[in-house]
């Protein structure tokens, strides 16, 4: 599976967890659990392998929304470096 990386402002600081993101991922945004892969929560940013046709629809879906009560900030990390 060819993946891409998807970025979030959510943190650690914010008491955001992996669970919480998979779920916003599953539940409000309606993608399946076999699309998302590994979940990295740091002290600053989140964030989550996806398949690489899904990500920009998962960026659209989720920014904007909110988790945990917050608003959220996404961005596929490949427009912030210009990978593709």
């Amino acid at each position: 599976i060819a993946s891409c990386l998807v970025g979030s402002e959510m943190c650690i600081r914010d008491r955001i967890r992996p669970g919480d993101i998979l779920g916003a991922l599953t539940g409000e945004a309606g993608f399946a659990s076999a699309d998302i892969g590994k979940i990295n929560v740091t002290d600053f940013h989140s964030y989550v392998a996806v398949k690489r046709s899904m990500a920009r629809q998962i960026v659209q879906r989720l920014s904007g929304g909110k988790l945990k009560g917050r608003k959220v900030k996404v961005r596929r990390l490949a427009d912030l470096v210009d990978l593709e």
